[in-house]
C-alpha cells in the first residue's frame, strides 16, 4: 500500500519532458492508457510497462488511441490477459471483438534473458487473438516473436518490431518476417571487425595487437555499462567526460581505461604498463561504431557467438595455439558431464573456450531443472481455481523467485548468490601465461554471460588465487605442445609465474577458500625462487620437461580425489615407447576413462602439424589407491622369488667363468689357491632402489669379483694370487670383461622381464575396460571451417560413450556389452 495519498489532480502530458521517465508523486505512477494513478508500491513490472508503452510512442510511432492495458478475451473472466495490446489504427482498436492486434507485449520486472514459457500469457493471447507479433520485455532485455503460419503455438524469434508507419507496406513486413535473431549477431560480429579495419588503417596495427586494443576498449563499455554508475557508453557519453576534465587530467579514454584496470582488478587481467595506445579521436570514432549495441542488456547468444565468431574468423592463424575447435570443445564437455556444484578449471586456458562451454553446459542444467520447478509451481497454483487477478500474480511471483536463480551477477557486476551466480563466481577457473590470451579468455567469457571472475593471468603450472592442488571436480584443457619447462624457470621469476603476497590478496583468498588455500600459498611461498620442475614429480632433477607431459601431472594434482579429467595430447605421449615411463606415471594416478584419437587435420588450420588425441582420466579415490596397492602386492608375491631365483642362477652360472675368464689354467691356481682357504668370487647380488616413477624394480647390482677367506699360509697364497694376475693376460682379461658383460646384461634383462611381469599382474589384477575410438571426421575441416555442413562423427561418439559408461556401471556383463559397429 502507498505510503502517500493518491494525487488528485491528473498530469497534463502522458509523461515528463525528460526522456525516458515517467509522471510519480510519491509512491504513485501515471498511467496513461488507464488516466488514471496508481499504487506502484511492490509492483516492479508496472514500471516495465509503463516505460516500454513510452517508448512504443516515441520511438515506433505508435499513439496511446491504437494501444489497451491489461487487455482480456471476450469468452470469460478467466481467459488469457496481455499486458500491452496494439492495433493497427485507433479504429481497429474501437472495433471491438473480431479484429485482430498486431502486437501483443507482455512485461516482466526481471533481469534474465527472455524465455518464452514464462510469458505463458501474452503468448496465449497471441495465439488465440489471431496475431501474429508477440513482443516480451523485463528491465533488460527484449525480445520479439512471430507466430508460425500453420504452426499453431510455435513462435520463432526475429530481430526488429515493427514500426507504426510499417503495416501498410507489405514489403517492409514481409522484410521484418524474415529478419531472423541470427542478424543481430551478424551486425555486432560485422561492428567487430570494422572496429579491426580501423586500427589496422589508422595505427597500422597487426592482427594481434588490433585485437588485444579491442578487447581493451570492449572491457572500458563493459565497465561503463555494467557499473551503472555513467549510463550508455556513448559518444555523447565521451563529450559529457571530457567537457568537465582539467588540462591537467589524462585525456578521456585514458582516464576511463584506468578506472577499468581498478575495476577488474580482483581478476589480475591487466598490468600495470597497459595502456590503450591509441589516439582520442579514434577511440572516439569506435565508440561511435560500438554505441549502438549496450553489452549489458544485449543477448549473451547473440553477443557471445558473434564474439567467438571474429575471434575465429581474424585471429586463428596468428593465435591459432589458443583456440580447440569448437565441436572438440563440446564433446570434451558434453563426455565430462560437469555438474552444478562441481568446480572446473582449465590451467591453461587460451581464449576459454573450454570454460564457455563449460559454464553454458552446466548453466543449461540449471535452466532446466528451473523450468521443472516453474512447470510444477504453475500446475499447483491452478489447480487452486483461484480468482484470474490472484492466480496470475502468484504464478508471476513464483516464476520471479525462480528465475531470479538465472542470474550471473548483481547491477553491479558483483558476485551475487544465485545458483548460476554460484556457477560464475565460485566454479570456473583459468589461466595462461600469455596475457593477450587471458583477456580475450575473460571477454570471451563475459560475451557468454559471465563465469570470468576466475580467469587469470598466470603460468598454469604455478597456484594462482582459486586455482591450487586437491580442489577441483573437473580439469579439462589443451596444454601447449612443442616446448618445453627449462630449469631456467622459477616460481616467482616473472610476471606471469608471481606469488602475490599483498594483504587484499591473502584477506581475500583467506576468506574466501579457507585452510587449504593457506596450505596451498604457505607452500608456494616456499618455494619462491625454486625451479618450476621441482614443484613436479616428474620433473624434479631435470634439465627440461616436454611443456604438455608437466601439464599431465599439474592437471591431475589439481584434482580432487575422483575428479576427472580431459586433456588434448600429442600421440607421442600415447605411443612413443621412449614415454612408456609416462603412461605407466599415469596408470599409478588415475583410470583411463577413455582416449578418443582425433584425424590429422583436426589442428592443421592453426599451423599444428602434430596428430594429437583426447585423453580422458579419473583420479584415483582412496579404494582406488587400496586396489593398486593390493595389485602390486599380490604381483610382488607372485614373481619375486621367481625373479630373484633367476638372478642366483645367473650369478652361479657365470660368476666361476667370470674370475676364470674359461681358462683350464687360471682354473687349476685358483683351486690351489683355494686349498689355502681363499676364493676369488662375485659379491651377492643386491636391488637398487625402486625408481621414483614408473613404479617398477629396483636396478639389479652387484660387484666387481674380490678375495675372500683367510690364508693359513699367508706367503704362499700371496705368491698364488701373482701367479693369478700374471696368467690373466690381455686376451683373458678381454674374455673376462666380455663374461661380465653378458652378466650385467643378463641381469637387466631378467630386471626388464621383472618388471614387465609385475606390470601384467598388476595390470590382470587393476583390470577395467577403457573406450577407444579413432573419428575420422570431427566437425573441422583442414581449413578450420566448422558448421552443419562438415562431417562429424564426434556426436555419435559421445553416445557410444555413454553407452559404454552405462555398461560398465552396471557391472559390465559380457552378453550385454554394447556394440560400436558402424
Amino acid at each position: 500500500m502507498a505510503a502517500t495519498k493518491k494525487p488528485k489532480t491528473a498530469p497534463t502530458t502522458p509523461w515528463p519532458a525528460t526522456p525516458e521517465t515517467l509522471h510519480t508523486d510519491g509512491d504513485w505512477i501515471w498511467i496513461p492508457l488507464k488516466s488514471e494513478w496508481r499504487d506502484s508500491t511492490g509492483k516492479p513490472e508496472e514500471l516495465v510497462r509503463q516505460k516500454f508503452v513510452r517508448h512504443l510512442c516515441e520511438n515506433y510511432g505508435y499513439s496511446l488511441d491504437q494501444m489497451r492495458q491489461e487487455q482480456r478475451m471476450i469468452s470469460g473472466s478467466r481467459s488469457a490477459r496481455a499486458d500491452i495490446v496494439i492495433w493497427e489504427t485507433a479504429a481497429k482498436a474501437n472495433a471491438g471483438p473480431g479484429v485482430s492486434p498486431v502486437l501483443v507485449i507482455e512485461c516482466k520486472a526481471e533481469s534474465v534473458e527472455i524465455n518464452l514459457r514464462d510469458y505463458y500469457q501474452g503468448e496465449s493471447y497471441t495465439r488465440s487473438a489471431a496475431c501474429e507479433f508477440f513482443i516480451t520485455t523485463n528491465n533488460r532485455f527484449t525480445a520479439i516473436f512471430k507466430l508460425v503460419p500453420g504452426a499453431p503455438g510455435d513462435f520463432v524469434q526475429i530481430n526488429e518490431i515493427p514500426k507504426a508507419s510499417d503495416w501498410g507496406d507489405a514489403k517492409r513486413l514481409e522484410e521484418i518476417r524474415s529478419k531472423l535473431r541470427v542478424f543481430n549477431r551478424k551486425e555486432f560480429q560485422d561492428l567487430l571487425f570494422k572496429c579491426h579495419s580501423i586500427l589496422r588503417d589508422v595505427h597500422k596495427m597487426d592482427p594481434g595487437r588490433a585485437f588485444d586494443t579491442i578487447s581493451k576498449i570492449l572491457f572500458v563499455k563493459m565497465y561503463v555499462e555494467r557499473s551503472g554508475l555513467h549510463g550508455t557508453f556513448t559518444v555523447d557519453f565521451l563529450d559529457r567526460r571530457a567537457s568537465t576534465r582539467l588540462p591537467t587530467d589524462p585525456e578521456v579514454h585514458d582516464g576511463l581505461f584506468e578506472q577499468t584496470k581498478a575495476y577488474y582488478k580482483a581478476d589480475d587481467l591487466f598490468t600495470a604498463a597497459d595502456r590503450l595506445e591509441i589516439s582520442e579521436a579514434t577511440f572516439r570514432r569506435l565508440v561511435k561504431e560500438l554505441e549502438r549495441f549496450d553489452l549489458s542488456k544485449t543477448s549473451d547468444d547473440i553477443k557471445g557467438l558473434a564474439f567467438e565468431k571474429f575471434l575465429g574468423n581474424t585471429f586463428r592463424g596468428e593465435l591459432g595455439q589458443f583456440f580447440t575447435p569448437r565441436p572438440v570443445v563440446d564433446f570434451m564437455v558434453s563426455l565430462l558431464d560437469p555438474q552444478e556444484g562441481e568446480l572446473i578449471c582449465d590451467p591453461a586456458s587460451g581464449s576459454g573456450g573450454f570454460l564457455i562451454r563449460a559454464f553454458e553446459h552446466v548453466r543449461g542444467l540449471v535452466a532446466a531443472d528451473i523450468q521443472k520447478e516453474k512447470d510444477k509451481a504453475q500446475a499447483e497454483i491452478e489447480a487452486k481455481a483461484l480468482p484470474i487477478e490472484e492466480e496470475e500474480r502468484l504464478i508471476d511471483e513464483a516464476f520471479a523467485r525462480l528465475n531470479r536463480e538465472l542470474l550471473p551477477s548483481d547491477d553491479n557486476n558483483k558476485p551475487i548468490n544465485t545458483r548460476v551466480g554460484r556457477l560464475a563466481w565460485n566454479c570456473v577457473f583459468g589461466c595462461d601465461a600469455e596475457p593477450r590470451a587471458a583477456r580475450t579468455a575473460k571477454m570471451n567469457m563475459i560475451m557468454h554471460g559471465d563465469g570470468h571472475g576466475g580467469i587469470h593471468y598466470h603460468d598454469g603450472l604455478v597456484d594462482i588465487n582459486g586455482i591450487f592442488p586437491g580442489r577441483f571436480d573437473i580439469i579439462i584443457t589443451n596444454p601447449p605442445f612443442g616446448s618445453n619447462v627449462g630449469d631456467d624457470q622459477k616460481v616467482g621469476g616473472s610476471e606471469e609465474t608471481r606469488v602475490p603476497t599483498d594483504d587484499a590478496y591473502v584477506n581475500r583468498c583467506e576468506g574466501r577458500y579457507g585452510e587449504p588455500w593457506r596450505e596451498s600459498h604457505a607452500a608456494i611461498q616456499k618455494a619462491m625462487g625454486s625451479k618450476i620442475l621441482d614443484l613436479y614429480e616428474i620433473g624434479k632433477g631435470k634439465k627440461n620437461r616436454a611443456t604438455e607431459i608437466v601439464f599431465v601431472e599439474r592437471c591431475l594434482k589439481l584434482l580432487k580425489p575422483g575428479g576427472r579429467m580431459g586433456i588434448v595430447l600429442p600421440d607421442g605421449n600415447l605411443n612413443n615407447p621412449s614415454l612408456t615411463w609416462l603412461r605407466r606415471w599415469c596408470e599409478g594416478k588415475a583410470r583411463i576413462l577413455g582416449v578418443v584419437s582425433l584425424p590429422p587435420e583436426t589442428f592443421r588450420s592453426a599451423d599444428a602439424t602434430v596428430k594429437a588425441s583426447l585423453m580422458f582420466l579419473q583420479r584415483f579415490t582412496e579404494a582406488d589407491e587400496a586396489e593398486w596397492e593390493a595389485a602390486w602386492a599380490k604381483a610382488h608375491a607372485d614373481h619375486d622369488v621367481i625373479f630373484n631365483a633367476r638372478r642366483d642362477d645367473l650369478c652361479n652360472a657365470l660368476g666361476p667363468r667370470i674370475v676364470s675368464a674359461d681358462d683350464t689354467e687360471i682354473a687349476a691356481i685358483l683351486a690351489d689357491i683355494a686349498k689355502h682357504g681363499i676364493s676369488r668370487d662375485l659379491p651377492a647380488w643386491s636391488s637398487g632402489p625402486e625408481p621414483d616413477y614408473p613404479r617398477g624394480v629396483g636396478t639389479t647390482r652387484i660387484g666387481k669379483p674380490t678375495w675372500t677367506g683367510t690364508a693359513k699360509d699367508k706367503k704362499a697364497a700371496t705368491q698364488l694370487k701373482r701367479d693369478y694376475t700374471a696368467a690373466f693376460t690381455v686376451a683373458l682379461q678381454k674374455r673376462s670383461d666380455a663374461l661380465w658383460r653378458e652378466l650385467t646384461t643378463g641381469l637387466r634383462a631378467i630386471d626388464a622381464a621383472h618388471d614387465a611381469a609385475l606390470w601384467g599382474t598388476v595390470r590382470e589384477e587393476f583390470d577395467y575396460p577403457v573406450f577407444v575410438a579413432a573419428p575420422k571426421s570431427v566437425g573441422i575441416t583442414s581449413t578450420g571451417e566448422t558448421g552443419d555442413n562438415v562431417p562429424n562423427e564426434l556426436p555419435g561418439i559421445l553416445d557410444g560413450y555413454q553407452q559404454f559408461r552405462s555398461w560398465v556401471d552396471g557391472g559390465q556383463s559380457p552378453e550385454q556389452e554394447p556394440s560400436f559397429a558402424a
